[in-house]
């Protein structure tokens, strides 16, 4: 079971790390290495968007999930990955409506993202749920 929290300043470096971990190491994404270690995730809290983290019980980052606000009405989805060993487990659908239930609630009435062809995984996610 994962907990899922909204972002807090301390956890910066970890969810760096953590997209890392994946976008870099396992997708191959090396020339984003340096932007990321650099990133400032309470661009999201700026925006009025949010960043959530999904943590296992011994409070390790497995997943993260963020909007990014661009006005009243449009919203972009970001940083969406979950660690490889706890795909299929229910934590990418978790943190997936956390963050459509605060674009309901926020009365967003566009959300857009943008994806690599290498992530099919990812590409084939929002096309079942018609991003």
């Amino acid at each position: 079971m994962v907990n899922i929290r909204s972002y807090e300043e301390s956890y910066n470096k970890a969810i760096n790390d953590f997209i890392i971990s994946i976008y870099v190491e396992e997708f191959g994404f090396e020339e984003h290495r340096e932007e990321i270690e650099k990133h400032d995730n309470e661009i999201y809290k700026k925006s009025d968007g949010e960043l959530w983290i999904a943590l296992n019980e011994k409070n390790e980052i497995v997943g993260t999930i963020a909007l990014l606000k661009h006005s009243d009405d449009n919203v972009e989805l970001k940083k969406f990955y979950v660690r490889k060993d706890y795909r299929g487990q229910g934590v990418s659908k978790a943190l997936y409506e956390k963050a459509m239930n605060m674009c309901k609630e926020s009365g967003f009435k566009r959300i857009f993202l943008g994806t690599y062809e290498r992530l099919e995984t990812a590409i084939q996610f929002y096309i079942k749920r018609r991003i």
